[in-house]
């Protein structure tokens, strides 16, 4: 029973503050739409009705009561041989609405009371020839014709309700059907335009925080007012505490792994320093398991020293000596050393085009990340690597492998520190999982972006590209 009542409560929870709801939002613009829209209908009807004239077919009691006056019009003309204007002079006419008589075959016109000045009925013309209709204009409203039979020729007659002030309803219907829709359109167009705006701009705000901090960047926030307190307002501080939290998060555990790093040195150069003092006082059989201590050691030491370079490129802290420099000197010692290393595999490097152009750079950064890259490509291609180099609007540098590529899932790990992919490219294959880690962010501090993808023949492909400075 408890759970019922609570569950009411929060069901008619938005009727103590409705406009924190999007629901109650929703409603006052639907409605403050429509009433905008019949207002600007209204206004621009006072000042567009002059002289529009509209009609429709005139049936029920009115038409009756028209036709009986029009045969006793007719009735008294014809049997009392009196004239028309006799008639209409008549007590029983001369107090009932303005009464309007064309004749057909002549100019004149006879009314039971005078017409005002203000009123045009030549506007009525056009109907002489119709069945009776209600015509409306901005002065009055007639019903008519109504044809009259008389010893002189035919003749039509109008019933002429003089409004001086035209009903509201009246206004909007004399209107042209185009300036009514298009008064509508735009009229819905503004306010819906400014509504989405207030819905929408919490959303892309939303939008590009995420995009941001998908990316990277842990200081993305969505841009959200404090005073908005409806779901999107919720949500936006919702992420935005979320970040805050992811943020303190992962910068607390890679403060962590740096400081960890950092410590470990000291312990690491101790041992490093006892296995060489125990090295020059051991005997032949103690020196295989020195030499592995030491292999192990400055294996333990390089990888410390990769942890503190990704750290430090991660949090921005490296410090860069940038210079500008040829691009292509810097490749020529990398590709050295790469093709060295790719024969003594019996694998081949294919360099393809040139990369001449003075770069700014950190000489040692490009060159690291470049030879992870080509290190990388070497260990895991069958029989060839292909390196080309390319420079247009940009620096591209693309370097391939003919391997067996890597899973679509796992591509955009590939380049997180300690990543490695479970089959090929594991710790018995070699490396520490930072080579690419810390080719990515070196790329990254030069403004750079590094993309992996696997060739459709097969292997995997890095392209680099780097904006071009001038100097």
């Amino acid at each position: 029973m408890s759970s019922y009542k609570e569950n009411n409560t929060n069901y008619f929870a938005w009727l103590k503050h409705p406009t924190q709801y999007l629901f109650f939002k929703i409603f006052i613009w639907f409605w403050l739409t429509l009433i905008s829209t019949v207002a600007a209908l209204v206004f621009l009807s006072q000042l567009t009705a002059t002289n529009l004239v509209m009609n429709e077919p005139l049936n029920g009691p009115m038409k009756k009561n028209l036709i009986y006056t029009a045969k006793g019009i007719e009735r008294s003309v014809v049997k009392h041989k009196r004239t028309l204007s006799e008639v209409l002079a008549h007590p029983r006419y001369a107090k009932r609405k303005l009464l309007y008589i064309t004749s057909n075959h002549s100019d004149d016109v006879y009314t039971n009371i005078d017409i005002p000045k203000d009123i045009d009925l030549s506007l009525l013309n056009f109907t002489k020839q119709m069945s009776a209709q209600v015509i409306f204009s901005d002065k009055y409203q007639a019903y008519g014709p109504i044809h009259l039979e008389l010893l002189d020729g035919s003749y039509n007659i109008y019933e002429i309700d003089i409004k001086h002030q035209p009903p509201l309803l009246l206004s909007l219907k004399i209107m042209p059907n185009w300036m009514k829709v298009s008064i509508a359109v735009i009229a819905s167009l503004i306010l819906s335009f400014i509504f989405s705006r207030n819905i929408i701009a919490p959303i892309n705000s939303l939008k590009k925080a995420a995009i941001k901090l998908s990316g990277g960047d842990l200081t993305a926030r969505a841009k959200i007012p404090t005073s908005r307190n409806d779901e999107l307002g919720i949500l936006g501080r919702d992420f935005n505490a979320m970040a805050n939290q992811l943020e303190q998060l992962l910068s607390a555990q890679k403060r962590l792994l740096a400081d960890i790093s950092h410590e470990l040195r000291s312990p690491l150069t101790r041992l490093k320093m006892a296995t060489g003092l125990a090295q020059i006082q051991a005997n032949d059989a103690s020196q295989s398991y020195l030499l592995r201590i030491e292999k192990e050691a400055n294996q333990l030491d390089k990888m410390i020293a990769d942890v503190l370079q990704v750290s430090r490129l991660e949090a921005k802290s490296q410090a860069l000596s940038l210079q500008y420099q040829p691009l292509q000197i810097i490749l020529n010692h990398v590709i050295n050393d790469a093709q060295f290393e790719a024969k003594q595999h019996n694998k081949q490097l294919v360099v393809t085009g040139n990369a001449d152009i003075n770069f700014k750079c950190d000489e040692a950064l490009i060159a690291s990340a470049l030879e992870n890259l080509l290190r990388n490509a070497i260990k895991y291609a069958n029989n060839s690597i292909a390196l080309k180099l390319n420079c247009t609007d940009t620096i591209n540098i693309e370097i391939c492998d003919d391997g067996p590529g890597v899973p679509e899932q796992q591509l955009s790990k590939l380049c997180e520190p300690f990543f490695r992919q479970s089959d090929a490219r594991d710790r018995v294959s070699g490396g520490t999982g930072l080579g690419l880690a810390i080719a990515k962010n070196a790329i990254t501090a030069h403004n750079g972006t590094l993309s992996l993808s696997n060739k459709a023949q097969g292997g995997l492909c890095a392209k680099i590209t780097f904006a071009i400075t001038k100097e």
